[in-house]
């Protein structure tokens, strides 16, 4: 924490049901000097998007989604361009897709705006494609937008509603929400990042609390509840154990190979998947310092949330990378309890 400037930070290891560290550390909130606790409430940004997959793995075991099937069986007035895209694409990030879709103009104002799906589609299916579907890699936020709006397309219900119902119930995520500007949220974390030197306050609030089906960023939540996710992933309590599977899979390109993120050893439907200490190893980070590493062969968790955000690259913000403290802590969590 003092090499990174971290304010404030919740770790949580587990093996099953057994919680072997969970510890708060440093502030959750500067201002007021709260200190950061195992029931700080954090942004998980990007770590929300393994929860939209396991949404769409849902319809798809219930028949109501393929995998292999084009986008326009679900969406209207889809472009011709995009019509090749699948499900199983945009869940690897192999779609073509560019990392955003919305338009930045319609996400600011001086007051509560709503950017809705028809609007987000309609600039979206403007775009070019980077790449033929399911010929390269591009990480995209894009694509698990998408997700969401078939969701809500399929199910005739909001995503967040059919979120909260199917996934946080089912898994006992009771300090699990989405980010609304309006909610007052216990033990809600305040984010950081740093600008010339300085810590300066940082939130997705204002930039996509307006979006609908916001199924790439929007979830916020304790270490405890990311760790009732991946337990009742792996336990069939949420999906079937060969649907889980199926996710944590390595996805391949058409031409045979495996996606290859910069980095990774591959991707699966929603998690980074590698081989880590001779074990299967599932991974995501979000871009405001939230880290899970897990071990779904030994139901092992590694859970790092932190309050220290990339912030805006643009404007030189400094954040951390996140993912390299979380392995250096499940370092040293295999050595002493995994062996």
């Amino acid at each position: 924490m003092n090499r990174d400037s971290i304010p404030g930070a919740t770790l949580l290891i587990a093996n099953g049901d057994k919680i072997l560290k969970e510890k708060g550390y440093g502030y959750a909130n500067l201002e007021h000097k709260v200190p950061a606790k195992v029931e700080t409430e954090y942004e998980l940004a990007s770590l929300s998007k393994p929860i939209t997959a396991t949404a769409v793995m849902l319809l798809v075991e219930e028949g109501k989604l393929f995998l292999d099937s084009s986008i326009s069986i679900y969406l209207d007035a889809v472009p011709t361009a995009f019509r090749p895209i699948t499900l199983r694409q945009l869940m690897s990030h192999s779609s073509g897709l560019p990392m955003d879709h919305f338009a930045y103009s319609k996400l600011y104002g001086p007051s509560a705006l709503r950017y809705t799906v028809k609007e987000q589609l309609a600039d979206l299916f403007k775009l070019k494609l980077l790449f033929a579907p399911g010929t390269d890699y591009n990480y995209s936020n894009a694509g698990f937008f998408l997700q969401a709006a078939i969701i809500e397309k399929v199910t005739g219900e909001p995503f967040q509603d059919f979120v909260r119902r199917r996934i946080f119930e089912k898994a006992g995520m009771h300090n699990s929400s989405f980010i609304n500007g309006d909610s007052i949220v216990a033990n809600r974390s305040q984010g950081y990042t740093r600008r010339k030197g300085q810590w300066v306050r940082f939130s997705l609030e204002g930039t996509i609390q307006a979006i609908d089906a916001n199924g790439f960023g929007g979830i916020i939540a304790t270490a405890e509840d990311e760790m009732k996710f991946c337990k009742a992933l792996s336990s069939g309590k949420i999906l079937r154990k060969e649907s889980f599977e199926k996710m944590i899979t390595p996805t391949l390109l058409k031409n045979g190979s495996p996606v290859d993120p910069p980095g990774r050893a591959g991707i699966g439907l929603g998690w980074f998947t590698r081989d880590y200490e001779g074990k299967r190893c599932l991974s995501h980070s979000g871009h405001t310092g939230t880290q899970v590493i897990y071990f779904p062969d030994q139901n092992f968790s590694v859970i790092l949330f932190t309050n220290l955000t990339q912030g805006y690259t643009i404007l030189g913000d400094r954040g951390f990378r996140v993912a390299d403290a979380a392995f250096a802590l499940a370092d040293m969590a295999i050595a002493k309890w995994l062996k």
